[in-house]
């Protein structure tokens, strides 16, 4: 099987990580408003515009730990940007809207 970096890539068909699939998380309701919290807090600090996807996994006690902040997540429909935008009710062309939505607001259009 062909190796990218060393590493099998999730965008081969063969490779295990291509059948991963998203789910939503059941969370407490404490852990749901922490994350939120670091998220916006996060957002803000780090300057973040318009839309930004925030990655975070749960330790084995439930706690959650920040995998990875990325400002500029692909809009393909098949990502897990428009994932996310699903599980939370919205169609991808909502999410589409909402993004260049956002970024007309900041720049007063």
């Amino acid at each position: 099987m062909p190796q990218i970096c060393g590493y099998e890539s999730k965008w081969l068909p063969n490779s295990p990580y291509w059948n991963i699939k998203s789910i939503h998380a059941t969370l407490p309701k404490e852990t749901e408003k922490s994350i939120v919290a670091c998220c916006l807090k996060l957002f803000e600090r780090l300057e973040c515009r318009d839309y930004t996807r925030f990655d975070w996994r749960l330790d084995q006690r439930g706690n959650p730990k920040l995998l990875e902040v990325n400002p500029n997540p692909g809009w393909c429909w098949d990502g897990h940007l428009a994932k996310m935008a699903k599980l939370a009710g919205m169609s991808y062309s909502k999410m589409l809207k909402a993004i260049l939505h956002a970024a007309e607001q900041r720049l007063g259009m």
